[in-house]
């Protein structure tokens, strides 16, 4: 039985669930049609459309929440200054006419690398445009506004087929040159851009991601392998500007961008005081006094509250992520004229080429696969092993099915194959929801033969168990300690962290550990994200001594929506990658499996989001599985 999921309708007896009644059934339309015309009616009055939105848009780009609209709805008609414009600048907007024109790119003069002496320092030594860009706007952000004229615009930066043909051929690398350009057409200097890139052929449900390489001078290559035939269209997305990076850089730096309620609670009198938590002390001039750490440096943990009025610290028992305090607080953060680089079109752009599409013939002989397989290193490998270089992509899907061109993996999205890889086997997870994920999705594939144990904890925070006695397969889920974001509460007795979880798990023949701890750092400092990772490498140190030849696989995030501009700021995609980076360099040596699945959801024709499909869950359950099961 396959597993993947389709859009056709149940064949009778496989819904889990009876049909209604008529009755009911025709008072579930009234309701929908009532919420429908409410809702509508609402969006009409607030004249605020959700889908103007527009963050986690790709394509469609009509209706798309764009700056301007964004500052006709922020609260109090905020005004936020333009810098002035030189008279030479005025004129050229005045005769600007053919914005729109797409220019080739001359590769001979467009790709002509800068000349390190010519652009130096305040002393004569070489110094690049993008140190001295960056070297500017370090100070006081306000000091040093962000002149839009200068930045990347993605209605003037195209793309171009290097030495394009009539048609491809299966196993061929297409290549593609983009030559960024500011708001003014003018080339830019210096790279840095974030860049989306991908071809897919709709109809096929087939896709693959680009390697894209910055030479530093504002030009870039694509490349893409080219898996399959038929028509395959390029696309290319500007994610953030250059200009947009810098200041994600720096807001990332900032200590605290967060800020949780707190709820302090004696039970004996019956008394309950709200207060506040934070990662770190905020502001960091209070005193010690008025603090309660509840940081584990064991774990690599730091969690502070202010003290409540009358109570003791270890009266703490929930807590939650305030949203409206902290979309105020990272907000603050921008400088007024920073705020229009991460609206469309200076973010989440798709760029215009001079050829959208390519033609690709089936080759003769093997798949390019087929052929591409015995260089690859077998599945399971460690990061203490990984020599081959990494591949142009992860891999690509073909008909929804993801093949991997990391490692020979075969797709398992077959029932008896996750059933035999896990039989006899005890899998832990720990982390975030995306972890929690695999859980449910895999009970969902086990279906009646796996049964839940029975819980009183949080099933968003678990820990959870589940147990097929047919196939001997148990498995087990608990999220991971502070920072946890989300708007729910959190009952304090049902945290722990991942490194006092490895210490105290036994693990037997057949175990597998599954670590998850990326999403919800995004927020916070490299420093304190590596100082979470450094405890636990430490705590999977002393499990493999406890249990030589347990298997450890740790799991890279996903892309992501982002619903707001405060949710930009605090998970941008840009933000992901560089931590899933990080966890690759921290653990590199170490005995453990790196699960990449960036590239599966990077590429997809999903919408993206933190939790995706079941579609994709499944593809990356099934790479899983080769890195548990190597074929």
């Amino acid at each position: 039985m396959k597993i993947s999921v389709t859009t056709e309708e149940p064949r009778p007896g496989e819904c889990c669930l009876p049909h209604p009644p008529t009755m009911h059934r025709h008072i579930q339309v009234f309701i929908s049609i009532v919420i429908f015309v409410i809702t509508w009616v609402f969006i009409q009055l607030a004249e605020v459309d959700h889908s103007l939105f527009g963050f986690g848009s790709r394509d469609d780009h009509s209706s798309i929440w764009t700056y301007t609209k964004y500052k006709q709805w922020a609260e109090g008609q905020k005004h936020f200054p333009r810098p002035a414009l030189t008279q030479e600048e005025k004129d050229y907007l005045d005769s600007n006419t053919n914005r729109k024109e797409v220019k080739s790119l001359d590769t001979a003069q467009e790709w002509e690398p800068i000349d390190p002496g010519d652009v130096s320092g305040p002393n004569g030594t070489a110094q690049s445009v993008t140190e001295t860009w960056l070297a500017e706007t370090a100070g006081d952000p306000s000091s040093k506004p962000v002149h839009l004229l200068h930045v990347t615009s993605g209605e003037q930066t195209k793309f171009q087929i290097i030495k394009e043909k009539s048609s491809y051929v299966m196993g061929e690398i297409l290549q593609v040159a983009i030559q960024a350009r500011d708001y003014r057409g003018h080339p830019k200097p210096y790279g840095g851009d974030s860049f989306r890139t991908k071809v897919h052929s709709p109809d096929k449900k087939s896709s693959t991601s680009g390697r894209v390489q910055d030479h530093g001078n504002g030009s870039y290559t694509v490349e893409f392998p080219l898996w399959w035939s038929g028509k395959v269209q390029i696309s290319i997305i500007l994610e953030h500007s250059s200009e947009a990076i810098a200041v994600l850089r720096r807001l990332r730096e900032v200590a605290v961008k967060r800020v949780f309620y707190a709820q302090f609670e004696d039970y004996e009198y019956g008394i309950q005081e709200d207060s506040e938590c934070f990662s770190h002390p905020y502001p960091a001039n209070v005193g010690k006094d008025s603090w309660c750490n509840f940081s584990d440096d064991y774990s690599g943990v730091t969690w502070w509250c202010r003290k409540p009025a009358s109570l003791p610290c270890d009266t703490f028992v929930f807590f939650g992520c305030d949203n409206t305090k902290t979309n105020n607080l990272v907000e603050s953060l921008l400088a007024p004229e920073e705020y229009e680089l991460f609206f469309w079109p200076n973010y989440n752009f798709a760029l215009e080429g001079l050829t959208s599409y390519i033609n690709v013939a089936k080759n003769f002989g093997a798949h390019p696969r087929q052929k591409l397989l015995p260089q690859l290193p077998r599945c399971g490998g460690t990061l203490s092993h990984a020599t081959t270089p990494s591949p142009i992509s992860q891999g690509y899907y073909m008909y929804d099915v993801w093949y991997s061109s990391e490692c020979r993996a075969k797709p398992n999205v077959y029932l008896s194959n996750f059933t035999r890889c896990l039989s006899n086997k005890m899998l832990y997870m720990y982390g975030d929801s995306t972890s929690r994920q695999y859980f449910t999705t895999l009970k969902s594939i086990f279906g009646s033969n796996m049964y839940e144990q029975f819980s009183q904890a949080d099933e968003r925070l678990g820990p959870r168990m589940a147990i097929d006695k047919s196939h001997n397969f148990h498995m087990y889920w608990r999220f991971h300690s502070f920072p946890i974001h989300g708007s729910h509460g959190v009952v304090v007795r049902d945290v722990k962290s991942i490194v006092r979880s490895l210490d105290d798990l036994k693990c037997g023949p057949g175990c597998v550990v599954l670590i998850s701890a990326v999403s919800h750092f995004t927020q916070e400092t490299i420093e304190t994200y590596v100082s979470r990772l450094k405890a636990i490498r430490a705590a999977i140190r002393r499990l493999h001594e406890r249990h030589p030849g347990s298997k450890v696989v740790l799991k890279s995030v996903n892309t992501r929506e982002h619903k707001n501009l405060s949710m930009l700021l605090q998970t941008s995609n840009w933000y992901a990658h560089e931590l899933n980076n990080i966890l690759r360099e921290v653990f590199s040596g170490e005995e453990v499996t790196y699960l990449d699945v960036w590239d599966m959801t990077a590429c997809h024709y999903s919408t993206d989001n933190i939790h995706p499909t079941f579609n994709v869950v499944v593809n990356e359950l099934s790479l899983l599985l080769a890195h548990i099961c190597p074929p």
